[in-house]
């Protein structure tokens, strides 16, 4: 089986993702954005921990992951992608 680079890339970070997944307990978790964070990222998959990542690197996670929520017709509204995203980027390492 032949995978293009674009999808041997989305293949690897979702394999990532599930890897750094886990049941932890998160910082701030009873924030608005750690709320958001734990409702929304659970649908698919376990809730990573946000000290796993830095901000950069979770910047380019969630650009991945609304493509992945757009393309299961998952609506990810601004006003919860930025509480995520600050989030994400106050209590990562």
């Amino acid at each position: 089986m032949v995978f293009d680079e674009k999808a041997l890339v989305i293949i690897l970070m979702s394999l990532l993702l599930i890897a750094c997944a886990g049941t932890q307990t998160i910082p701030e978790p009873e924030s608005p954005g750690a709320k958001l964070f734990k409702e929304r990222c659970t649908k698919c998959h376990g809730l990573p921990g946000p000290k796993r990542h830095t901000p950069e690197q979770w910047k380019g996670f969630l650009v991945m992951m609304e493509k992945f929520m757009l393309e299961k017709g998952i609506k990810f509204l601004p006003h919860e992608k930025k509480l995520i995203q600050e989030y994400l980027y106050r209590n990562a390492r």
